[in-house]
């Protein structure tokens, strides 16, 4: 799951093949990643369970995308910055395809980073996933639901096999 040794955590294969979701992956965290790969540089790597593609690993990295929504209603802007996660390597497919959107991205300690909202196309022929899959954090998401008065969120995440 971490390809350093040099990583503080280690990925522990639950007994009951069910990992246990604790928790959240501090901000700070998502923007500047603790964990080192193989060639020593700083990443994170998750993974989510989709609807179209299933369960598939990931690179959560500091690559940052801005999302302005607009509202007819409302004269100003909100933007929420959206994570961006590329494939686990060069040979892997992408880490979302059309029907993932909603899953929930994690890292292997299971805390929860983000909920995955899209991503960009591939090639229809070569790589018919998305190469850069985008999620929103999920601190801005539990801010965000602070601010509409709704504080303590009764979340209950549903395992499926």
């Amino acid at each position: 799951m971490y390809p350093n040794t040099a990583n503080r955590h280690s990925f522990k294969f639950p007994p009951d093949r069910l990992l246990h979701l604790r928790g959240t992956i501090p901000e700070n965290e998502l923007a500047y990643p603790t964990d080192l790969d193989i060639d020593n540089e700083h990443n994170m790597v998750v993974l989510k369970r989709g609807l179209t593609t299933g369960l598939t690993f990931g690179r959560g990295n500091n690559i940052r995308s801005v999302t302005r929504y607009y509202f007819s209603n409302n004269p100003g802007e909100e933007f929420s910055w959206e994570w961006a996660i590329p494939p686990y390597d060069s040979k892997s497919s992408g880490f979302s395809s059309a029907g993932d959107s909603g899953s929930i991205v994690v890292d292997g300690r299971g805390r929860i980073g983000g909920l995955l909202t899209g991503g960009t196309r591939g090639d229809a022929v070569f790589r018919p996933s998305c190469d850069i899959t985008y999620a929103t954090p999920i601190t801005f998401l539990l801010d965000r639901m602070a601010m509409h008065g709704i504080h303590r969120p009764n979340i209950h995440v549903a395992l499926t096999a």
